[in-house]
């Protein structure tokens, strides 16, 4: 069974399209024949004779990828310039952050917050395990786990 292409394989073709009537349709038409779907045609730039487009392409693998990006590269008048893996360029640096939940605006607070402070709760949660609940999962987890424990349980 083939599988159906998605987000999650998906690129960004940036293509330099010599700028005469039909080249977009030969483009649209041979990754539609390589079987990507396409999300989006974007310019980037207008220069002397040609148009630089970004081409966003769900696939159904890195393979299918290549293959779709191959087909488009036989295109006379069309030149890729630049291949980008949507789902790398999401995760760039990071996707996920801790943010504090209280102002941490002094050196007070900082304290209290991480480094020392921190080390108090811990301790108090080695001493009495139930604490942990309270101190480090916010309510709605907290309300969620019991949830599942009862009905394991």
């Amino acid at each position: 069974m083939a599988q159906t292409p998605s987000a999650s394989y998906s690129i960004i073709v940036r293509c330099q399209i010599e700028n005469r009537p039909g080249m977009l349709g030969r483009l649209t038409s041979a990754i539609g024949a390589a079987g990507g779907d396409i999300g989006a045609i974007d310019i980037v730039r207008q220069e002397r004779g040609t148009l630089v487009r970004d081409v966003t392409i769900n696939c159904r693998d890195d393979a299918h990828g290549q293959t779709i990006v191959q087909a488009i590269t036989s295109l006379d008048g069309i030149t890729v310039v630049n291949v980008s893996d949507r789902t790398f360029l999401l995760h760039l640096g990071g996707k996920i952050a801790v943010v504090s939940k209280a102002p941490l605006t002094t050196r007070d607070d900082l304290s209290m917050a991480y480094t020392p402070g921190v080390a108090r709760v811990c301790r108090a949660i080695a001493d009495d395990p139930g604490k942990a609940f309270v101190l480090t999962i916010p309510r709605d987890a907290q309300r969620a786990f019991r949830v599942r424990a009862l009905r394991a349980g």
